[in-house]
């Protein structure tokens, strides 16, 4: 199971206590995968999910207002990717009392009737049913690639924290954003075929909306993936230094192991100075070895720095030797 399907069913799970949370419940899940069905001159409303649990959350809703619950079934024409899909039908009776209620539809001086793409705002009677409508469009409408590492029987990844929620409806989307933003969830907005996206990739944002959903024992699965990643990183930034500073030291040595052998060979090291003559020695002796512990191995005291500067020396004089005069 993904961990994006576990946070769904967590969130789920959730028992939603105040009776007009629960409509806002049903708005937030009508607007993002319902569909107006019409037979004859009955009109019903069906939503189709791979969430099989969101039916018991529905009926509940549905139970506590109008007193009927909804019916499911398989989808058998649109199961993708061998996902099994269903669909949770609103009996006809109560569909636009629901509509209605749901701030879905709206009628006009003249009786008739019209959809509201939109959030309707009289659907927020108080701050909890906003978090409780964002729960519904979460359960119903967003999808993540994260994943968390060998716990969950899958090896350690390297991808990010991408959660986003797709909208068949660019109106909607555009209210959802500014209900995110109002609570503080920043996030990005994109188009896909002829999907709205909006999207989140910062860890911390994505913590923040767990916790508004009261998603926890999620929110503690992605801090414990967030830790575990962050030491991950720093251990591998500290061995690419490591590594780093070795290719460094090597490369250095090597430089000053040619020039040394091309003084030896020409004009011999009686021509140098005494420290620089014992710096040859030391360092022909110990070619792995830093500059901070070469100091430590010469008769005289003296820093890398100081050591830093003889070694160039010495590739200096290397240099200037031409050695066609020394064959």
């Amino acid at each position: 199971m993904s961990f994006a399907r576990e946070v769904k069913l967590e969130v789920l799970d959730n028992e939603i206590k105040n009776e007009c949370c629960k409509l806002a419940f049903l708005s937030s899940v009508i607007h993002s995968i319902g569909e107006l069905r019409k037979t004859g001159q009955d009109v019903y409303v069906q939503l189709k999910t791979d969430m099989k649990e969101l039916f018991n959350v529905v009926n509940s809703c549905l139970a506590s207002f109008y007193s009927c619950t909804s019916t499911i079934e398989k989808d058998e024409e649109n199961n993708v990717n061998k996902t099994t899909r269903y669909i949770i039908t609103f009996p006809k009776e109560i569909t636009k009392r629901v509509l209605f209620d749901t701030g879905l539809m709206s009628y006009n001086f003249e009786d008739e009737y019209s959809l509201n793409y939109g959030i309707s705002p009289h659907i927020f009677e108080s701050e909890c049913c906003k978090k409780t409508f964002i729960k519904g469009v979460f359960v119903s409408s967003s999808t993540s690639n994260i994943l968390i590492g060998e716990s969950k029987n899958h090896p350690r990844t390297f991808s990010g924290y991408h959660w986003e929620f797709d909208f068949v409806d660019e109106r909607f989307a555009d209210d959802f954003s500014t209900l995110l933003f109002s609570l503080g969830i920043t996030h990005k907005k994109s188009k896909r075929k002829s999907l709205t996206i909006l999207y989140i990739k910062e860890a911390e944002v994505v913590s923040d909306l767990f916790a508004t959903v009261g998603a926890y024992k999620g929110l503690l699965e992605l801090q414990n993936e967030m830790a575990v990643r962050e030491v991950r990183n720093n251990i591998n930034r500290q061995n690419n230094c490591l590594n780093a500073n070795i290719t460094k030291t090597v490369n250095a040595s090597l430089k000053q192991i040619s020039a040394i052998s091309k003084i030896e060979r020409t004009i011999g090291f009686e021509a140098l100075p005494q420290n620089l003559r014992e710096l040859c020695l030391v360092r022909l002796a110990n070619p792995e070895e830093s500059l901070d512990n070469l100091t430590k191995l010469l008769s005289t005291t003296i820093t890398k720095s100081g050591i830093n500067h003889q070694f160039n020396r010495l590739i200096k004089i290397a240099n200037n030797i031409d050695e066609d005069k020394h064959t």
